[in-house]
Parts: structure tokens; C-alpha cells; sequence
């Protein structure tokens, strides 16, 4: 039996009169293809039509030139601080910048410790390194000039120097006096630090020997901060140090160390208490 090409009343004159129903099928078949390549093309076109007009929307909404701005947004953007209110919509999720050391010891209104040698000279030994001192003797000054030969007192008096403690530390035959002066302010430590000349006296007595009173000693000047810190150090007998690498020049090299790691520590710990009433202060604003 042969049949047309073309739809069901296409069948041959003096042919059977029952339907082909497989070619019916395969004709209806071609026709559901041609209908699904027709709707998928028109799907496509609309979707770039849709995508077309968003884009020039955003665009239109950029502004006439539509530079990004230096930080890489548009520049006509709404910015979230322009919003009502003035503030993001979302909530603040991290805590401002952590307060560091040096902020303490080089501004007064931040560095309210006490200034006082129980607490600044704690502990019983100076460790640096493999060599170590035992503390003898501590003392307070308000009037720094006591503590000073008379030409390091006035450079000290000349800058406002507020207070001078000093602590000495003997060990391996010498002994060491280290003196740390505060300052009003930073430049007035530097100023002080530019201008000394003589030096820090030995504290004597006690448990500390008598030593640096008939001269060859060995001394350091320093600054950090609001504050300037000395030393002066000899031989635990009494006699004059002279030469290169002695015990005594080790002793004040090592006194120097002490000092700044001790108004270091001053300022780490004025820092974490700050750190840790901010943390504290987050946690209860958030309770």
C-alpha cells in the first residue's frame, strides 16, 4: 500500500478505506517537533529582549558618562550611608581597631597606671638572656634632680620630668642602677633625651653596694614614649671599670634592655585592659 505525503485524506482512489495509522503518527510527530523549535526560538528572543532592556535600565540609572568611582563602584550609586536614617541597614558585626601599646606610653590622658616601683620594677631578677641580676634596692623621685647629677637634673627639670624611678640590680660582680623618668609628653621626652649630659646616680644602700663613686662607670641614654631611661653601672667593689666588653658595660647594656621591655609591658598591659573593655562593652550591647 503506498499513501501521499501530505495529511490523512491523502489516501490513493481505489485504495483501502482503513487509516495508515502509523503514518498519521509519524506525521502528527513531525508537527509537535515543528511546534516545540518554533516556542523554543521564541523563548530565546525573548529572553534577550528582556536582558536588553535591564541592561539599559542600569545603565540609564548609572548617570551620563557611568565612570566607576575609585572604589570600583558606580559613581552615581546610592551610597548606604545616604539612606534614611544615615546608616546601613545592616547591623555592625566587628569591633574598631585594637588599641596598641605605644598609644598608652606616649599619651598621658591613656597612661593613668601608677607610676610607682613596686609595680614597675616587679619580680625579684633582671633576665636578659643567660645572665642574671638580683634586684637590691628600688626608689621614687617626684623631684627628679635628686636622682640626677646636677647637669642631667636640669635637662630632666628644663622638660617637666614628672617623676624618676630607679631600681639597681647586682650580679657576676658588678651592680647596675636603672633609672626610667616620665614626661609630660613625647617631646618632651625626646627634648630631655637630646639635651642630657652627666648622668644617673647610683642607688646605693641596703642590699645594694656601694659602687660608681669614684668614677669609671659604665652609662646608657635612651627614649621611648613619654619617657627617657638611664643607666649606670660599675663594679659591685667599688673600683673603677675600664676596656672593652667587661661585666660592668655588659651590666648597663643589659639595664637598658630592662628598662624599655619594662615600659613596654607598661603599655601591653593598659592596652589588653582596653581591649578587653571593648570586647566587654560589645557583648553587653548585644545582650
Amino acid at each position: 500500500m503506498s499513501h501521499g505525503q501530505g495529511g490523512p485524506g491523502n489516501w490513493v482512489p481505489g485504495g483501502s478505506n482503513t487509516p495508515d495509522w502509523n503514518a498519521l503518527a509519524a506525521d502528527a510527530e513531525r508537527r509537535r517537533g515543528r511546534k516545540r523549535t518554533t516556542t523554543i526560538i521564541i523563548s530565546a528572543l525573548a529572553t534577550v529582549v528582556v536582558g536588553a532592556v535591564v541592561a539599559f535600565a542600569i545603565v540609564s540609572q548609572s548617570g551620563d558618562d557611568g565612570e566607576p568611582s575609585a572604589d570600583g563602584g558606580s559613581s552615581s550609586l546610592p551610597d548606604p550611608s545616604e539612606t534614611p536614617g544615615g546608616e546601613p541597614s545592616f547591623g555592625e558585626t566587628t569591633l574598631p581597631p585594637l588599641p596598641q601599646p605605644r598609644e598608652f606610653i606616649s599619651d598621658a590622658d591613656k597612661d593613668l597606671a601608677p607610676f610607682e616601683p613596686g609595680e614597675f620594677w616587679a619580680g625579684d631578677t633582671m633576665e636578659i638572656e643567660d645572665r642574671s641580676y638580683a634586684k637590691a634596692a628600688t626608689h621614687a623621685a617626684t623631684d627628679c634632680a635628686e636622682a640626677a647629677s646636677p647637669e642631667l637634673g636640669t635637662a630632666l627639670a628644663d622638660h617637666g620630668c614628672a617623676g624618676l624611678l630607679r631600681a639597681t640590680y647586682t650580679g657576676g660582680g658588678v651592680a647596675v642602677t636603672v633609672g626610667v623618668a616620665q614626661f609630660p609628653t613625647e617631646e618632651d621626652a625626646v627634648a630631655a633625651r637630646e639635651a642630657a649630659t652627666g648622668n644617673l646616680l647610683a642607688l646605693t644602700g641596703g642590699e645594694a653596694p656601694t659602687f660608681c663613686q669614684q668614677g669609671g662607670c659604665r652609662t646608657t641614654t635612651n627614649q621611648v614614649g613619654r619617657y627617657t631611661y638611664f643607666t649606670i653601672a660599675g663594679n659591685a667593689d667599688g673600683s673603677p671599670d675600664s676596656g672593652e666588653g667587661t661585666p660592668a658595660q655588659q651590666a648597663a647594656r643589659d639595664g637598658n634592655d630592662h628598662a624599655f621591655a619594662r615600659i613596654i609591658q607598661r603599655g601591653e598591659a593598659q592596652a589588653s585592659a582596653s581591649a578587653s573593655a571593648l570586647v566587654e562593652e560589645r557583648q553587653n550591647s548585644q545582650d
